[in-house]
């Protein structure tokens, strides 16, 4: 749909879910620390260390709900910058702490590990929380100027989908081979890697765009995503498809064969960017 239209404006009147979640990735942190202070007061009992941390985990899940409530747009200030991946990045050191300090701090170190691989995920999706509702505080006020689904032209599909065929093999190999070798730096690294072919491959399928003033939106199955032009140095257009060029990243492309109007589209991108 190309002629402009404008999105109607929209109240949140709270976020509980973000608030929960919030609170649980404190908890998922917090609750390993209470283990340790136990255990170093001379508290190892079973029944009291979980105790403990179950006491912790769900103090910390209060508070954390309690402050967003007190600062409701603090999710908008973070997904308007990169900090808000930080909270996916710190529990990478504390999970690694965890288990090389498992051997000295035994229950304590063994919670930290698994705690900071929940928290990693937990602050996935907080990043991911946020720059949805920046997109939703940024285009909710904006003018629309042009809305269409499209994804990458078939052939280029295909090809990435045998590299990434090639890739999952690799690292889900080596995930294999250190599971059986008990080698936990192969075993986290085919962890880590294995997700990114697929992850790289559903960024070519169809998706839901708008053009706007703001820059262009993408809409996930779950999220929104906003990158303002400046992010782009310009775009062009090929036998089989409109190419938005981003510098030190893949670039977005827009078959033209999953697009009703593909002149209208690229007059919209025209508006804000030069052609290549």
């Amino acid at each position: 749909m190309c002629p402009s239209t404008e999105s109607p404006a929209s109240e949140q009147s709270g976020d509980p879910l973000w608030g929960v979640l919030v609170g649980t990735y404190l908890g998922l942190l917090v609750a390993p620390l209470a283990v340790f202070g136990a255990v170093g007061l001379g508290m190892d009992g079973a029944g009291v260390l979980y105790g403990a941390s179950v006491v912790v985990f769900a103090g910390a899940v209060g508070l954390g709900w309690l402050a967003t409530v007190h600062w409701d747009r603090a999710a908008i200030r973070l997904g308007a910058t990169r900090v808000r991946w930080l909270p996916a990045a710190i529990p990478v050191a504390y999970a690694l702490g965890g288990f090389a300090s498992r051997s000295a701090t035994g229950t304590a170190g063994v919670l930290a590990f698994f705690g900071g691989l929940g928290a990693m995920v937990v602050g996935l999706v907080l990043g991911v929380m946020a720059r949805t509702r920046h997109t939703d505080s940024v285009l909710d006020s904006d003018d629309i100027a042009c809305e269409f689904r499209a994804g990458w032209p078939a052939p280029l599909r295909k090809r990435l989908a045998l590299a990434v065929g090639a890739f999952t093999l690799v690292t889900g190999a080596c995930l294999v081979v250190g599971l059986l070798a008990d080698w936990f730096a192969l075993q986290l690294a085919g962890q880590l890697l294995l997700p990114l072919g697929v992850v790289s491959y559903s960024s070519t399928e169809e998706r839901d765009y708008t053009v706007s003033p703001a820059g262009l939106e993408q809409r996930l199955p779950v999220a929104r995503r906003l990158t303002t032009w400046d992010a782009f140095r310009g775009y062009s257009r090929t036998d089989d498809a409109l190419v938005l060029h981003r510098p030190r990243r893949v670039d977005i492309r827009f078959a033209l064969a999953d697009l009703d109007d593909p002149e209208a589209v690229e007059a919209a991108l025209g508006q804000y960017l030069r052609a290549a």
